[in-house]
């Protein structure tokens, strides 16, 4: 039985069982007074040594998208788990020891978009942005921001707060596909807004039929030509545009969801024209760059199966990615 002296001091802490009085019992331990449990101050770390975290791992996986399926045929005395487990380590190691991407300086436009996914029949949503100089081609990506739920005003808002202030301070215009609580969000922080042009043009293009025999069909080519037209007249021409829109909108023949999302459009109209109005910001006018990251995230992550995975694979990925281009709508070449 270990021995030790009656004349052991008594230490201020509290014992953790009894919350009693606690003196020395040895070198590195303590016993509590009340019901003589010893333990020790400094716990040696259970288990073996864990390994260095393959680094060359993290690179096929994440970058080459090479299947983990692959590893466990090749080497055969590890289990497919094990090769999970780590990849895991490695990812987290990498997060570890990089830092947040760099961001450029000077006057900024965000490019934002969202991505869901789907986790146990309940719904997630990716909130994702690059930030681009507003003389620049390449735009910095942000950390992604994971949230439970639909993409609304307030998930924006929260995803907002985890930017840097400094970013936020810099940002005159925001790229977006027209989310519900757009304007509310750009008005907290007064931004300008840009509207996605290839999202409107997408819901015209579903809505007028043209695959389709139908007997409106003429006068939805006549309404979605003249929406075209609009996004790009010069100043001078505008006016005439806008009265040839509205006199189509204005006919019994007129097709109620193409007509509803024409009126839309035109109450929007200057976020749709931004890129024009501000031609000094340098804007695009579409949210391309951000929705090309959401087709290589869709890709790399199709096959995780919970939040916590989705969040990890995604920051790897964009902090080894950095940038995406990001060109302005009449960007000319030297």
């Amino acid at each position: 039985m270990r021995q030790f002296s009656c004349m052991s001091k008594f230490t201020r802490e509290k014992s953790p069982c009894c919350r009693a009085m606690t003196y020395k019992f040895g070198g590195k331990r303590r016993q509590c007074s009340a019901c003589k449990k010893t333990w020790t101050l400094w716990p040696k770390k259970r288990g073996r040594t864990l390994l260095r975290p393959r680094h060359n791992l993290l690179r096929k996986v994440v970058t080459e998208k090479q299947s983990l399926v692959v590893h466990s045929k090749r080497w055969p005395h590890l289990s497919l788990s094990a090769w999970s487990v780590r990849l895991r380590l490695a990812m987290k190691k990498y997060l570890a020891g990089s830092k947040e991407n760099s961001i450029p300086t000077g006057s900024l436009i965000a490019v934002i978009d969202a991505l869901w996914f789907c986790f146990e029949q309940e719904r997630w949503t990716l909130y994702l942005t690059t930030v681009r100089p507003i003389n620049g081609l390449k735009a910095t990506i942000l950390d992604p921001v994971l949230l439970p739920g639909h993409e609304n005003y307030e998930d924006w808002s929260s995803a907002i707060n985890y930017w840097p202030s400094s970013v936020k301070n810099r940002i005159k215009a925001l790229v977006c596909d027209g989310f519900r609580g757009t304007d509310r969000l750009a008005h907290d922080h007064g931004w300008l807004i840009q509207r996605c042009h290839f999202h409107l043009l997408a819901q015209l293009q579903v809505n007028r039929g043209k695959w389709k025999q139908l007997p409106d069909s003429p006068q939805s080519e006549k309404i979605y030509l003249s929406v075209r037209k609009i996004l790009i007249a010069k100043l001078d021409k505008l006016t005439s545009c806008v009265q040839e829109l509205k006199r189509l909108l204005i006919k019994n023949d007129c097709p109620k969801r193409l007509g509803a999302i024409a009126r839309e459009f035109l109450r929007r109209l200057d976020h749709f024209r931004t890129y024009l109005n501000y031609p000094e910001l340098n804007l695009p006018n579409t949210t391309n760059t951000v929705e090309s990251l959401n087709k290589i995230i869709r890709s790399h992550c199709k096959h995780l199966r919970t939040p916590e995975s989705l969040i990890l694979r995604t920051k790897v990925l964009i902090r080894m990615r950095k940038t995406m281009t990001c060109k302005p709508k009449f960007f000319q070449q030297n």
